[in-house]
């Protein structure tokens, strides 16, 4: 009740103040007095009043609701800056970690480079060490064997070279001899 009494009387003081304004200055010729002057502080004064206490609610309400608003933006964007300073954090955190994971790769996979060609080489040398043993006894067994063929070669062209001489220097009756003394040791043996 009190709320609808307030704005019937604030528009009954606004009316009678124009009522007033408009008698006091009957003619339109008139100068402003001061009276006149009064009357439209007045009227100002009144309209500032109803102005203030139909808006002066709502007005608070929407600063209020604007400012927590703002507030509320604020913590929101304090929290997402916080939250994007974490990530940049874990970003750069993870980053570190990656360059120096990568350096750690790098160098284990030099690493295993070198042993690698270590071990290239040491079963190079070892292969080559083989081969050269192998070859070393393929040609120690061709000489043997050409020592062997040479060696047969030589006793046989030696056994026909005295079987010759012996033809040619033994007579009959040393060949009677010979075969009287081989026939003797045959029956020795038996």
């Amino acid at each position: 009740m009190r709320n609808l009494v307030t704005p019937v009387f604030i528009g009954a003081l606004l009316l009678l103040t124009q009522t007033g304004l408009a008698s006091a200055s009957g003619d339109a010729q008139a100068a402003p007095g001061f009276h006149n002057i009064i009357f439209q502080a007045l009227n100002l004064a009144i309209l500032l009043g109803v102005l203030v206490h139909f808006f002066k609610t709502p007005v608070k309400r929407a600063i209020a609701g604007r400012s927590a608003l703002v507030a509320k933006d604020i913590d929101e964007a304090g929290r997402l800056l916080a939250e994007a300073q974490a990530r940049l954090q874990l970003y750069e955190a993870r980053l570190s970690a990656f360059a120096a994971e990568s350096e750690a790769m790098l160098l284990d996979f030099r690493r295993q480079g070198e042993l690698e060609r270590d071990r290239l080489i040491a079963d190079a040398e070892a292969d080559a060490e083989r081969v050269r043993r192998e070859a070393e006894r393929t040609a120690q067994s061709e000489i043997d064997r050409a020592k062997a063929r040479l060696e047969a070669e030589i006793v046989r062209l030696s056994v026909e070279a005295a079987g010759r001489l012996v033809r040619e220097k033994m007579g009959p009756a040393d060949q009677r001899r010979l075969v009287g003394e081989y026939l003797a040791r045959l029956e020795e043996r038996s």
